[in-house]
């Protein structure tokens, strides 16, 4: 008699569970319907369209000031252009037939660039002091990384021109080569 009191208890217990997750079963059925009858009616209305054509868009803060444009550059493609308050461009993105570049301008000629120029991508950023720069290309000869001091100094990781006196067609370090130059562009040392 005891087992079957518990046997009881257990079934119990499992239709009441089995009765708990059927509401919430029923709960989601209903909100998921909801849902998407909402959906259905929305997309009943259709929304009026307003085009607006310009060649170039301004906007200017509450004291006039120019804070940004949106524009077309000639025939070569377009340009958003964002400011900060002293009407300084800080942001820029442009696109033309092939090539696409994000520009981000820091005070005192500092930035970055995130760009694409004929299917070759590129990353570069310069110190706002003039004390360096770095960039990271990958161009038609292969990768590499540049670093390069405020007093012309450079390091290239990767593909490199290399300039041999007196050989007139350019050659190029492999991907696995480290090449430091001068100031003057000078080879000072390189590895392999």
């Amino acid at each position: 008699m005891n087992v079957e009191i518990e046997d009881l208890k257990a079934i119990r217990e499992r239709v009441a569970k089995l009765e708990r997750q059927n509401r919430r079963l029923q709960r989601g059925i209903f909100a998921a319907l909801a849902a998407l009858t909402g959906l259905v009616v929305m997309g009943q209305a259709r929304p009026s369209r307003t085009i607006v054509e310009a060649q170039e868009f301004v906007l200017k803060d509450s004291n006039g000031a120019i804070r940004g444009r949106l524009g077309v550059l000639g025939k070569e493609g377009s340009e958003l252009t964002l400011g900060n308050s002293n009407a300084q461009p800080m942001m820029s993105l442009r696109v033309s037939a092939d090539s696409g570049d994000l520009h981000f301008y820091g005070s005192r000629r500092s930035g970055m660039n995130l760009g694409v120029n004929s299917g070759n991508p590129s990353i570069s950023i310069a110190d706002a002091e003039g004390q360096g720069s770095a960039g990271l290309t990958f161009g038609k000869t292969g990768p590499s990384l540049r670093l390069a001091d405020g007093e012309g100094f450079s390091t290239v990781v990767g593909t490199s021109q290399i300039e041999k006196p007196g050989e007139g067609q350019a050659q190029y370090s492999s991907a696995a080569s480290v090449v430091l130059y001068d100031k003057n562009r000078k080879i000072l040392w390189k590895a392999p």
